[in-house]
């Protein structure tokens, strides 16, 4: 497993319209048709991110990389041994690649409101995110990052998964997956889950 990262304040105009150019037809238009000029450049170097890392994995030529994505399911790269998982927010974009499923999650840390985390957390999940100043975001990254792993997304039941946090060690309630934290950008917080088992 390997996790690559990018600040979108450190790439250049230019260097932005040369990721640009080399995302599918589809792609640039899913871009073209959002307003918000940075979530724009957010997902054009998140997909320049998850090319340069599927083609650190496999040795390949970033050109050669063609991705697909199934009506229900996660996307994947054609013809390619590797599995992947991207996300952003603020100003940065991670992706994280693997020879097992894996899904990752980060999240810049806010104010958010002091009740959300009963919408989709379990009683002791409440309790540690009650504990800890960034408790909702540590629990929160965990569950997008284990959908994510599964191919399903938030649309599943979020509190049919849940987690126990002791110090480093994260445990799931559903057995087969490892996860961790990763390091990330001060403000940030970034969770990873690889399936464990086929």
């Amino acid at each position: 497993m390997k996790i690559y990262s990018i600040n979108i304040n450190d790439v250049s105009d230019g260097e932005l319209r040369n990721q640009f150019e080399q995302m599918s037809d589809e792609r640039k238009e899913s871009v073209l048709r959002m307003q918000n000029a940075k979530k724009q450049k957010l997902r054009i170097c998140a997909d320049a991110l998850c090319r340069k890392a599927i083609s650190g994995f496999c040795g390949v030529n970033q050109a050669e990389i063609r991705f697909a994505c199934p009506p229900s399911g996660k996307p994947y790269a054609e013809n390619l041994p590797v599995c992947f998982s991207i996300s952003h927010s603020g100003d940065v974009a991670v992706c994280a690649v693997s020879s097992h499923e894996i899904g990752i999650d980060i999240e810049k840390i806010r104010k958010v409101h002091p009740r959300t985390y009963e919408k989709f957390c379990t009683e002791d999940e409440a309790d540690y995110i009650r504990s800890d100043e960034n408790g909702f975001f540590r629990i929160w990254t965990l569950k997008e990052a284990y959908f994510k792993c599964i191919g399903t997304g938030l649309g599943a039941d979020i509190k049919s998964v849940s987690f126990t946090i002791d110090g480093n060690k994260i445990t799931c309630s559903e057995k087969g997956f490892e996860l961790s934290f990763a390091d990330a950008e001060n403000g940030y917080i970034c969770s990873i889950c690889k399936k464990t088992t086929l």
